[in-house]
């Protein structure tokens, strides 16, 4: 939400026949935007780690003056995204991130009460060079395993599709592309970037410098593959095959 060219790129990937969706932590979505955007962009996946600002704020999830104050004002203002996104009809999409700081936590009455069509649970993942000051709130398998368990228990009577991601399904399973367009993957724990963007080189040539770091099983394993025409909109996410590295399917 903080690139100047968001709205052209959605609109354009849209053009594209795309499935168009964009995780966010709710900043600078309101209601004229969302509105506008709606013939653009299909799904709406928002960042929610706990059922409480107290917490967010212990994890420095909030705006930078609310931090510096011990403060979150964070799941308030995704529950107002989240309410205008489904007066507007969007495919609704639930992330959350388990870490030392949450890992007690319940959000069961949140989760059960925003009902999203997908709740996706991910293990802190630590990326080598990207967010060492953060090991700390990193947390065990076992304890993730326990975290799902006990929600999927509790949320077992709902139509709430809940995918889980342990670290070692997430190294290797995304496909991605940076924001000067080099396309990368991070199956070592870091990021390996192509030598050149996709604009300059196109994507064959560029995903060939990183396509030995992406393994299609293991994205497969973790629930890659899903049918996005759960949204009420009836779409269908295009699967992108290329005769190099293998086959890339849509990942989300």
């Amino acid at each position: 939400m903080l690139h100047p060219f968001i709205d052209q790129a959605i609109i354009e990937s849209k053009r594209l026949g795309m499935t168009t969706s964009i995780v966010s932590n709710g900043t600078g979505m309101d209601f004229e935007w969302l509105n506008r955007m709606s013939p653009h962009l299909d799904w709406l996946g928002l960042s929610i780690d706990a059922p409480d600002d107290e917490i967010h704020a212990k994890m420095g999830r909030g705006r930078k003056g609310e931090i510096a104050v011990g403060k979150s004002k964070h799941l308030d203002r995704c529950l107002e995204v989240w309410e205008m996104g489904k007066i507007l009809g969007f495919g609704l999409k639930l992330n959350t991130m388990v870490n030392s700081q949450n890992i007690n936590s319940d959000m069961s009455d949140l989760v059960r009460r925003l009902s999203p069509t997908r709740w996706k649970i991910f293990q802190f993942l630590h990326i080598i060079g990207e967010n060492d000051s953060a090991v700390s709130n990193g947390v065990g398998a076992r304890e993730f395993r326990n975290f799902v368990t006990r929600h999927k228990k509790i949320l077992e009577d709902t139509d709430i599709g809940i995918i889980s991601e342990e670290n070692r399904e997430m190294l290797g399973s995304y496909a991605m592309i940076d924001p000067t367009g080099r396309a990368y993957t991070n199956i070592s724990g870091r990021y390996h970037y192509s030598s050149l963007p996709i604009h300059k080189v196109g994507f064959l040539v560029a995903w060939a410098d990183v396509c030995d770091g992406f393994d299609n099983s293991i994205f497969k394993s973790r629930g890659g593959e899903w049918n996005w025409n759960s949204n009420q909109k009836g779409l269908k996410l295009p699967v992108l095959e290329e005769s190099r590295g293998g086959v890339i399917d849509a990942a989300n």
